[in-house]
């Protein structure tokens, strides 16, 4: 039985981080698609890409979605994966937590229908950006913020932290392993790079300002950041993210100047991106590891 629930905590851990980590680039794909040219040939090129990378973190994202609410029903009935599979129905269709599970994955299942038509309308995308936003408050709401009710400071604070730590992950990332890998022209390459530095910087804001508030709302004293498996994890995170913070600070001040006026300035902002997604990347892992845990002001 031992290892029946260690491998309910894996599933657990790994389906939310996989759910995320597309969520995160589906985000970011979507505002990348605001900052590149519509008239330019590569930049169509570009679309495409980003459409075929799309479907897959679309695809990877409702398929952690459905192991994250089977593990789900593991954890609440207390029984191994295999004995869950007989539960699933009944957890979906008969508690709040299914219910919001079942309509996160329904807006990432709009997002992949959306992102099978080539070069999508202005208002296909405004349903994309929709079908994001539901699925952010939704799953906002499956956290242990949503435990204390959805009209609450603490679920506003989860629901911002969560869009915040997207965007940022998600431009990072589309744009060190994606869009920087084209050749665009070098003022259309200058607009992007501001205008995802900006964006960057207000989700930065924004993930210090929730993270600040929810962390201490759950852990409750400084002694539960050391003397907790949850306090150590939360701090793992932290430094993680700092780290980021550095990268993205380089990049700002000093990579992006150069990126204007040389490719080799774009390959350096490319690569510190790279560096940057990885550790954002440990970052949501982390995040996924504290969804499994009780905080210590919850014991």
């Amino acid at each position: 039985m031992g290892a029946g629930f260690d491998t309910v905590w894996l599933v657990q851990v790994g389906s939310a981080f996989a759910l995320i980590c597309g969520f995160c680039w589906l985000v970011g794909s979507w505002c990348a698609r605001r900052w590149l040219p519509r008239d330019d040939v590569m930049s169509a090129a570009l679309d495409e890409r980003l459409r075929v990378f799309d479907l897959l973190a679309a695809g990877v994202a409702i398929a952690a979605a459905g192991w994250s609410l089977l593990a789900a029903t593991a954890v609440m009935a207390g029984c191994t994966m295999r004995q869950a599979c007989d539960m699933f129905w009944m957890m979906v269709s008969g508690t709040a937590y299914g219910h919001a599970g079942c309509l996160a994955a329904a807006a990432l299942v709009v997002v992949f229908v959306l992102r099978c038509i080539p070069r999508l309308p202005m208002a296909g995308e405004t349903a994309v950006l929709l079908a994001l936003g539901v699925f952010a408050l939704t799953r906002a709401s499956m956290g242990h913020a949503g435990e204390e009710g959805i009209w609450t400071l603490p679920y506003a604070a989860e629901a911002v932290h969560l869009s915040a730590i997207s965007v940022w992950t998600g431009v990072v990332a589309v744009s060190g392993w994606c869009v920087l890998s084209a050749r665009l022209p070098p003022a259309a390459t200058k607009r992007y790079l501001d205008l995802m530095s900006h964006t960057a910087m207000v989700a930065v804001v924004a993930i210090a300002a929730t993270g600040v508030y929810s962390g201490w709302h759950r852990v409750g004293s400084t002694g539960n950041l050391m003397n907790t498996v949850y306090g150590f994890t939360l701090l793992v995170k932290v430094a993680l993210v700092a780290v980021a913070v550095g990268i993205g600070g380089y990049n700002k001040f000093i990579g992006l100047p150069a990126a204007s006026r040389s490719l080799k300035g774009v390959a350096v902002v490319r690569l510190a991106l790279r560096i940057e997604t990885v550790l954002l990347l440990g970052a949501v892992l982390a995040a996924a590891i504290l969804t499994s845990q009780q905080p210590p002001t919850a014991v």
